[in-house]
């Protein structure tokens, strides 16, 4: 185990009509972006990754979820590696750790990856997802553009200016498996 370990974090940004960029930053430095796309949304299936990293953290089970990004499929992937930490032999504290790595479709190969804390990957990361879906709620554009083309389907059983609309998107990526992990993790 390294002595120290790594930190990925996930920051979103809308760009344009459709697209949410997604930059992958490990220890601060920009490793990758994935441009998502409204027409494939992967924030959902994101979650859901997220939750079985969270429901098989103790039974070595990797975890992955594919983005498509109109182009090329792209993979996240995390596979746990649990370890009784040992202060004489290293600094890393937790027992939970795993390999985060992303495979860009397009270049064909791994361009991303650390060894990270479980508990502290699964939080950053749902916490830079719910924090950006709270930012858009009152972005009209966002929501007129991503909303409506993510979530159709809801999208379309509310009258226009149903002040639900402006939920749709922090429903769909909220989760109560992942706020409960994270609240015990607190304690």
């Amino acid at each position: 185990m390294p002595l120290v370990l790594d930190k990925v974090d996930f920051q979103l940004k809308y760009e344009h009509i459709g697209w949410v960029n997604i930059y992958i930053l490990v220890n601060g430095e920009e490793k990758a972006f994935i441009t998502a796309s409204d027409v494939y949304e992967p924030f959902e299936d994101i979650k859901e990754w997220l939750e079985n990293i969270v429901k098989h953290r103790f039974d070595n089970i990797p975890s992955g979820v594919d983005i498509y990004d109109e182009t090329d499929d792209n993979s996240l992937c995390f596979v746990p590696i649990p370890h009784i930490p040992n202060d004489q032999i290293t600094d890393t504290a937790s027992g939970l750790c795993g390999i985060f790595y992303y495979y860009d479709g397009y270049e064909g190969k791994i361009v991303a990856d650390a060894m990270c804390d479980t508990e502290e990957f699964v939080k950053t990361t749902y916490k830079s997802i719910l924090s950006f879906a709270k930012e858009m709620r009152d972005n009209d554009e966002f929501v007129e553009d991503w909303v409506e083309g993510a979530y159709n389907k809801e999208y379309g059983e509310m009258e226009d200016g149903d002040p639900r609309i402006k939920d749709i998107f922090i429903n769909k990526v909220t989760s109560e498996l992942l706020d409960e992990f994270l609240d015990n993790a607190k304690r």
